[in-house]
């Protein structure tokens, strides 16, 4: 096991006007968009509802009835080629949506009058839109915990799977099947989780190969376990820590978790403690768990000290009160460069009040990781973001792409009076960051939902197509094409 410290941090500030970045490349076209209520704003079970193809093209998920989804393709000049249609009934959910180069497919929740719980996959060619009839990946009863689905970032393997527990609801295996993309089964799987002691959560995750890895968090939100089952053996490879624990006299726990498969194979975790007593944000853990080479890598921990917090608020220009606390911070994005670099990003998302209170998401911490897990650089990015309470964080927050070592992060603000799409650019080998940059729109500032960034996606490194409304005068949301500059 190998464990590097680096003691590094560079905390930047983001103090510059904005400019125009991106122009508008193709006509927009009319987009209709109902919001789907029956989502948890927190954490949603689908964040990207537009998928690209290739430079070519895309395809979209949206709500076109109440009870109806479409899935709809279209080319770079945004002409749409199909669309196929999937009526929901009443107790159905949407749970994942993914492309695998054949076809584009939809899994939704179901509940029946028999008491029984049911997954099934709604699978559309992408040259055609021919709609197959929904197949059942997995039932079970409806009074067990909820199934889940894992799917392959490639879209390959879909993994459906169902919760054992005993009479006091501990948590004790999980079991399921395995499919390809044609929804052809290739395994069963069950996994005992029986040696764990006070399982907390479970999350499961596939590789495209269909490398199953559970990841737990146990023994009253203390220690971090990952688990690998894979086709070839059925013995378990297992990795665990005891991030939890009394430190300095403080008793610690983990209040936040996040894990991220990344293209080199291996599997990233990061974690957010709090002091039990006080429920302080107390440090950052992240691990890199290298299962091929049996090898559990950890990174420096980066503490939570009464410093950073003044750093955070020195750079607070908002004029709002200064926080006395770090609060409302979670993990939201684990992403691993080209040159192995990890750069974890957690935002301050929170609901004013109770019901019917407006959401607000603010800062954004970042945190990078050299290929040995040293600490790198570390930087705040100050925004502020304010949406209704019926739109949640349906237009707020960010969406992110990756071009090379260039971290790209579009946000809907308001800068120097001009409410806009901004762009921001990080290089994630120094931290170093570009001026937030307008695309020029003009984004309408009304009661009328403007944009929604569940369906922004890039097409290459310079194009991206993204729904948005960008006055006053625009009769509808626009499903619009935006080039980089």
């Amino acid at each position: 096991m190998k464990t590097r410290h680096i003691l590094s941090l560079l905390l930047l500030s983001f103090f510059c006007s904005a400019s125009p970045a991106m122009a508008q490349k193709n006509a927009a076209i009319p987009f209709n968009y109902l919001p789907d209520n029956t989502e948890d704003q927190y954490n949603q079970s689908i964040q990207s509802k537009t998928l690209p193809l290739d430079a070519d093209g895309f395809v979209i998920l949206s709500k076109s009835k109440p009870a109806e989804y479409a899935i709809e393709r279209y080319n770079a000049s945004l002409k749409k080629s199909w669309s196929a249609t999937i009526p929901l009934t009443g107790t159905e959910t949407i749970e994942a949506f993914l492309q695998n180069g054949e076809a584009a497919i939809l899994v939704t929740h179901r509940e029946n009058e028999k008491g029984t719980q049911q997954l099934l996959a709604h699978r559309v060619d992408l040259r055609s839109g021919q709609k197959a009839a929904p197949a059942l990946l997995l039932e079970a009863p409806s009074k067990d915990r909820k199934a889940g689905i894992a799917t392959s970032p490639d879209g390959t393997k879909l993994l459906a799977y169902r919760y054992s527990t005993d009479g006091n609801q501990v948590l004790k295996s999980i079991s399921g099947s395995l499919y390809d993309g044609k929804l052809q089964k290739l395994a069963d799987t069950k996994y005992n989780l029986s040696d764990h002691r006070g399982i907390v959560s479970a999350e499961v995750i596939v590789n495209n190969a269909g490398d199953q890895f559970i990841s737990l968090i146990s023994e009253n939100m203390n220690r971090l376990t990952v688990r690998q089952h894979t086709l070839k053996s059925p013995e378990a490879k297992v990795m665990s820590v005891l991030v939890g624990g009394v430190f300095g006299g403080k008793k610690v726990y983990i209040m936040d978790s996040k894990y991220a498969l990344q293209p080199n194979g291996n599997l990233y975790g990061a974690v957010l403690t709090a002091n039990e007593q006080t429920g302080e944000y107390y440090s950052l853990k992240a691990v890199k768990f290298d299962f091929e080479n049996e090898d559990m890598v950890f990174a420096e921990e980066f503490r939570f000290t009464p410093e950073y917090l003044a750093r955070v608020n020195s750079l607070d220009k908002s004029g709002a009160a200064k926080a006395k606390r770090l609060e409302d911070i979670y993990l939201s994005d684990l992403i691993l460069t080209p040159d192995e670099k990890l750069v974890v990003l957690a935002e301050k998302k929170y609901m004013e009040g109770g019901e019917n209170s407006p959401y607000y998401a603010k800062e954004i911490h970042l945190f990078a990781y050299d290929q040995y897990m040293g600490t790198a650089w570390s930087s705040v990015l100050m925004k502020n973001q304010k949406a209704p309470s019926d739109e949640a964080f349906a237009g707020i927050s960010y969406r992110y792409n990756l071009a090379g070592n260039m971290l790209h992060l579009l946000t809907l603000e308001e800068i120097d009076g001009k409410y806009d799409l901004y762009l921001r650019r990080i290089d994630t080998g120094t931290g170093k960051a570009e001026a937030p940059k307008a695309a020029g729109l003009k984004v309408a500032d009304d009661q009328d939902i403007a944009y929604v960034k569940d369906f922004t996606a890039w097409l290459t490194e310079k194009d991206l197509v993204t729904v948005v409304r960008p006055s006053k005068k625009a009769s509808s949301l626009q499903l619009r094409r935006l080039q980089i500059k």
